[in-house]
């Protein structure tokens, strides 16, 4: 078995098992085992860090897997055991502490001014976490320090470990992100890659994010209106959360169709500027630090993929540029889910284990 296909049983076992249980908690009458709307504030923070504490607990073994002990035994880039656990708990606490904080938000905001309040809360916290991924991301991980590329000012140079971290677009201004290990990888071809990334920092990267964000919201919103669901205590919040992992269980499988044409308009964005094999060799770099995985069945791709293989990517090079298509609104969605106890944001194969990676997800 390959270090892909590892990852990829991993992501489907995690991910599987959180839909299992969403299903398993609301048929057996969860929700109404957690405090009610009558129940003291001390209560519904109790029930609160028991919540987060079993989703800590049962994704253990999934972390360990995709973080430390695939990487190492199929001779990736990994730290030392100690230095991982710091590193995953460090990850773990920040996301719990974020978590809590978003939900007794929306708990207040429901109990002020009804659900309207409180999906406006949602709405609120969705597009802050879009927006604000780079400081979120530095806060859950050892991020290092950023510089200005000096070849190019408009990227934004980061250190980091992981060889699977991509940087992005990210904030208000659509700043282009990249990991400064590839000056090395890449070398000139850095300015190809740039290129891919400008070509998507204004209306796609807006387009992407706005649609992540409304598909978190309506999400969150259907799911108060599902049975057990409300926002006004621990109970009926932990309802919403399980309705919602089944919610981002469906964007899973639909939203990555949406994003794939995003990374084939910004390949041939490049495409205009740069040759064919400038291209195609940044697109065979960047897989190789990735999953090393140029080729993959069609129905593989298409489930669980919202980057195209390089392969794929390759063999489209010389198609017409597409119009205006959305960037990556399957991989911004998933960090937004943390604002309503959303289980999957960090269950799914690219990052399991790996907190680099659960809030800027992978990107190329």
């Amino acid at each position: 078995m390959t270090y892909a296909r590892a990852r990829l049983l991993v992501g489907i076992t995690g991910v599987g098992i959180w839909v299992v249980a969403a299903v398993a908690f609301l048929a057996a009458g969860g929700p109404a085992a957690l405090p009610g709307p009558d129940a003291t504030f001390s209560d519904q923070a109790a029930a609160l860090a028991a919540v987060l504490g079993v989703y800590v607990l049962v994704s253990l073994p999934f972390d360990a897997l995709g973080g430390y002990i695939l990487p190492r035994r199929f001779g990736r880039a990994c730290p030392d055991r100690d230095a991982y656990v710091l590193g995953w708990a460090r990850g773990v606490l920040v996301q719990a502490i974020a978590m809590a904080l978003f939900v007794l938000a929306v708990i207040a905001a429901g109990r002020a001014g009804g659900a309207g309040a409180a999906i406006a809360v949602v709405a609120g916290i969705a597009l802050l976490i879009g927006v604000a991924r780079v400081p979120i991301a530095r806060m859950v991980a050892d991020l290092g320090p950023s510089r200005r590329d000096t070849g190019d000012a408009g990227v934004v140079l980061v250190d980091t470990a992981d060889p699977g971290f991509t940087g992005g677009v990210a904030g208000l201004g659509g700043r282009v992100i990249m990991p400064s290990a590839w000056t090395q990888a890449l070398g000139p071809d850095l300015e190809v890659e740039a290129a891919r990334r400008r070509a998507v920092a204004g209306a796609p990267y807006w387009i992407g994010l706005l649609l992540a964000a409304a598909w978190t919201v309506g999400g969150v919103a259907i799911a108060i209106a599902l049975p057990g669901g409300g926002v006004q205590s621990m109970g009926q919040v932990a309802a919403v959360g399980a309705w919602f992992t089944l919610w981002s269980f469906l964007g899973l499988l639909v939203l990555p169709s949406v994003s794939r044409p995003g990374v084939m308009a910004a390949d041939a964005a490049a495409a205009e500027q740069y040759p064919g094999d400038r291209v195609a060799r940044v697109i065979r770099t960047l897989d190789g630090l990735q999953d090393d995985e140029p080729e993959r069945p069609d129905v593989v791709e298409t489930i669980f993929h919202p980057i195209p293989s390089a392969d794929r990517r390759i063999a489209r090079l010389d198609s017409p540029r597409p119009g205006v298509r959305p960037w990556h609104v399957a991989r911004m969605a998933l960090p937004m889910s943390w604002c309503m106890l959303g289980l999957l944001g960090r269950a799914v194969h690219c990052n399991a284990g790996r907190p680099e990676l659960w809030v800027l997800l992978p990107a190329d």
